[in-house]
């Protein structure tokens, strides 16, 4: 009789474990229908949402054209009033179009086209305004060359026109310089070795480039022109001497002699009545007075 009663209420504990197992299955079967449907819903409000939106968007016309410039340096080498005529100029009318007839690409080419724009983003808003966002070139060298024609170079390696808004404090490269401004970067045509015998732009890139890490050089060095032997030569803030540079191979080199010579020679030689001081020699510094 006990074992019997035994038997009895294992086989209910085991009838009601199995129970409790097929109704916690069967929750939780439904409770991933519901999730699952509740994503399926929320994708459709989704999708129409963004159809109503692409829709209402491409039924408004355009209303207003906004320019923001954008310059790491805080000073504009190119004007809002210059973009607007460049988007005009590209384009027929704007306001009152409807936005989805705006040709976005060719604006964003008529933008581009100025040389101070390094990069230009070109869009509609939702209210029916065009956008134009602008990233402004930062110069690294000025360039004056034989013909009387300036230009800057950039720290991408690209020449961009100079400005009437603004004038970069940035070393001033003059002398036998025929080069006038490219479309490409110097960068790209550092494997192109006729380019790099003829051109001095290259050469103007790497040099610029050196000084501007170095604050000590940045602050002293202000002018360098190009002599008849195609040498670079330095003209200093400080003094009434040259420095021949050469060419800009060993830059590293060259200037920890100049420095040894500054720290070593100016406290006891008066440097005013030094007129060149060469570099361009492997292993010393030559000095004409």
């Amino acid at each position: 009789m006990g074992s019997s009663h035994q038997e009895y209420a294992f086989e209910k504990m085991k009838t009601e474990k199995d129970q409790n197992e097929k109704v916690a299955l069967r929750r939780k079967r439904w409770r991933a229908i519901a999730i699952n449907s509740m994503a399926v819903v929320g994708a459709l409000a989704l999708f129409a949402l963004l159809g109503f939106v692409g829709k209402s968007q491409s039924e408004n016309r355009c209303h207003s054209v906004e320019v923001k410039l954008k310059n790491p340096n805080g000073h504009d080498f190119v004007s809002e009033k210059q973009i607007l005529k460049s988007v005009y100029g590209s384009t027929d009318s704007i306001q009152g179009k409807l936005v989805k007839d705006i040709d976005l690409t060719q604006i964003h080419a008529a933008v581009v086209k100025n040389g101070a724009v390094r990069e230009a983003h070109v869009y509609t808003t939702i209210d029916g305004r065009l956008r134009i966002d602008v990233d402004q070139r930062t110069p690294i060298a000025r360039i004056l060359n034989q013909s009387g024609t300036g230009f800057y170079l950039d720290e991408q390696g690209f020449t961009m026109p100079l400005s009437d808004l603004y004038s970069a404090d940035v070393p001033l490269f003059t002398g036998n310089i025929s080069e006038s401004m490219m479309q490409s970067s110097v960068l790209e045509m550092t494997g192109d070795t006729a380019f790099c015998e003829r051109s001095f732009l290259d050469d103007i890139y790497r040099i610029t480039n050196y000084i501007s890490k170095n604050e000590f050089w940045s602050a002293q060095i202000e002018h360098f022109y190009v002599n008849s032997l195609g040498e670079f030569v330095m003209v200093p803030r400080v003094g009434d001497h040259r420095i021949v540079i050469g060419n800009t191979e060993n830059l590293d080199n060259k200037f920890r002699k100049l420095m040894a010579f500054y720290v070593d020679v100016m406290p006891v030689k008066n440097l005013n009545n030094v007129k060149t001081i060469n570099l361009k020699y492997k292993g010393q510094v030559v000095c004409d007075q």
